[in-house]
């Protein structure tokens, strides 16, 4: 794992903050869906299974590795997208990536994904294949396990006896962040407190969606009632949705650090956890842990 330090004196922060960066995941162009996507690919093999269907926006990081793994390993696959269909054909980004995939493809409203899941599912068998429904983001017990994984290879490349004592991340589905939570109680980080910055859902939903995530791991969900930290201060009007101020944000990370974050998931993410230091007045180890979304900036 690829840690970092940076300095964020220009924002009155004095400690240097930690990086652990999942943006430079050597596999299908990276991120935190890459990385579920190996403990995924594993599940789909134990299950033998030959096709996937998973749902996505057109932008979507997860699709796009979807897309690019059932490539590799040349299986049938099928994306339920919700947006603009005549945006996907036009932008390039993570919809480029899916369209080099040459994978199949349906647009359909948002509450229209389940039954046009289901559909997918159903069409696959009746062609002789086995397919594997795989839900947007990664969210299920393989995406979840990746992170407690996670959590064992970011110990082993600390210094040793380092502790943390916050880690900062873009949550959505919910299963990365309760892969951390559930990881850093099996390495010994039981004060570690796990902060997700919401990159579209409120409060109530998110929080619901990181205890789905650690119930997938069996875990006692009420033991970890009052550890779920889901903030949606920042989402800046919604999923996909930005300001001038966060995209000048992330220029000056960019400018001040060489970091690269993008204005839908990590630009909103750190941007969140720099106010949260500031208004909380939070010290000690802090960590960043860098989803990826790199290719949102080149829509």
């Amino acid at each position: 794992m690829r840690i970092d330090s940076v300095n964020l004196n220009a924002f009155s922060i004095r400690e240097d903050i930690t990086i652990a960066r999942d943006d430079l995941f050597p596999l299908f162009l990276g991120g935190n869906k890459a990385r579920k996507m190996v403990n995924i690919i594993a599940d789909i093999e134990r299950n033998h299974c030959d096709a996937v269907v998973t749902t996505g926006g057109i932008q979507s990081n997860h699709c796009r590795v979807v897309a690019l793994a059932c490539s590799l390993n040349q299986w049938k696959c099928k994306l339920i997208l919700h947006g603009s269909k005549k945006q996907f054909f036009s932008e390039k980004g993570n919809a480029l990536l899916m369209r080099m995939a040459d994978v199949q493809l349906e647009f359909v409203p948002g509450n229209q994904i389940g039954p046009a899941m289901d559909q997918a599912m159903e069409e696959f068998r009746s062609e002789g294949y086995k397919p594997y429904y795989l839900y947007g983001g990664g969210h299920n017990k393989a995406g979840t396990l990746a992170y407690v994984d996670a959590m064992y290879e970011l110990k082993k490349a600390l210094p040793a006896e380092t502790g943390i004592d916050h880690i900062f991340l873009a949550s959505g589905t919910g299963s990365t962040q309760a892969g951390i939570l559930a990881g850093c109680r099996k390495v010994g980080w039981n004060d570690t407190r796990v902060h997700g910055i919401s990159v579209a859902r409120a409060q109530k939903r998110g929080s619901e969606a990181i205890l789905e995530s650690l119930d997938f791991l069996g875990a006692d969900t009420s033991t970890f009632q009052n550890d779920i930290i889901f903030s949606d201060d920042f989402l800046f009007g919604g999923y996909g949705k930005y300001s001038r101020e966060l995209q000048e944000f992330v220029s000056q990370i960019a400018r001040d650090t060489g970091i690269l974050l993008d204005t839908t998931y990590s630009g909103k993410a750190f941007f969140g956890m720099v106010e949260t230091i500031k208004n909380q007045n939070l010290t000690g180890n802090i960590l960043f842990w860098h989803t990826g979304g790199i290719f949102n900036l080149m829509a």
